[in-house]
């Protein structure tokens, strides 16, 4: 895949992006479907719709013959996952004939998928939240390969509204929320006298409630459901100047529009990336920074060399 056209696909989404097909796939993972807050997209861009745009594209997948079979691809419940395979999809299909299949699927189950070879390949992992599955499936197994780095440093950790720290500075770090006056401004009806910290999808990988519960914090763990919810709740809050904590990361389009801060948590040691693969509920740690990568079925070459 590092030849072919899935090693090399991210060179062609700057031109994806000008005819609006990144915005369209970006739509997949985000309700409100303009991530880029410019109230355009491909479904409402002429442009990116019409004839001339549909003559090209089938002038091009003309000329790109299919080799090997179809493939399928992981688009995980969050935005940046699901631009990544949409991306994918249209180059593939376009520049290689390959047909594709995008499944929805949560990032717990994406791994025993590509075991099974129920999927071919995810374009992007998050290591820090997958060293178990990456010393099972990869290390052990065999039967799932590493593709290499997706190309962007990520960063899951807890964010509050910059303005919070700025009215309340002792909750720029977590030693802030030990305090249970502090801890209450971010209470709701449903955490009582604790303050709420929140969550997104339910299959997300997280440590929260095992940070809260070793540190010792005056906090309940609530989900929201999804990446849309955790939005939501940030834009609510901004705009009813509200405090709210949270989990949630960068790069994220929203942090472009709305000013967060990162929470201070507890520098990062071997003692908690050990917890964390062996999975034994004693990490209180900040999350580490991520290098994402890509992954595939370790049959995948031989099932479709040209998009291997």
């Amino acid at each position: 895949m590092n030849g072919g056209i899935m090693g090399t696909w991210r060179r062609q989404a700057a031109l994806l992006a000008a005819t609006g097909l990144l915005l369209g796939a970006t739509s997949c993972g985000d309700d409100d479907g303009d991530p880029a807050g410019d109230g355009t997209s491909a479904a409402t861009d002429p442009a990116a719709t019409g004839p001339a745009a549909t003559s090209e594209a089938e002038a091009t997948q003309g000329e790109a013959p299919a080799e090997g079979e179809g493939i399928t691809l992981a688009v995980n419940p969050w935005t940046g996952s699901a631009v990544n395979s949409h991306v994918a999809k249209v180059v593939l299909e376009s520049e290689l004939g390959t047909s594709v299949e995008l499944v929805d699927i949560d990032e717990n189950a994406t791994w025993p998928g590509l075991d099974a070879g129920d999927l071919d390949a995810v374009l992007e992992v998050w290591p820090s939240g997958h060293a178990e599955d990456y010393a099972t499936y990869v290390e052990e197994k065999g039967s799932v390969i590493d593709l290499g780095l997706l190309g962007p440093t990520a960063k899951i950790g807890w964010y509050v509204p910059t303005f919070v720290v700025e009215q309340h500075p002792e909750l720029a770090t977590w030693e802030g929320f030990k305090d249970p006056e502090l801890a209450g401004l971010f209470a709701t009806a449903e955490t009582g006298s604790d303050g709420q910290f929140l969550m997104g999808d339910p299959s997300y990988v997280s440590y929260d409630e095992q940070i809260i519960a070793n540190l010792e914090l005056p906090l309940q763990f609530v989900v929201a459901g999804s990446e849309a919810g955790l939005i939501t709740a940030i834009q609510q809050a901004v705009a009813d100047e509200t405090p709210v904590l949270l989990n949630f990361w960068q790069p994220h389009w929203l942090q472009s529009q709305v000013d967060l801060t990162e929470v201070e948590l507890p520098e990062v040691t071997d003692a908690c990336l050990e917890s964390a693969a062996a999975e034994d509920g004693s990490y209180e740690c900040d999350y580490p920074v991520d290098e994402l990568y890509k992954a595939a079925n370790a049959g995948l070459e031989e099932k479709n060399p040209s998009a291997f």
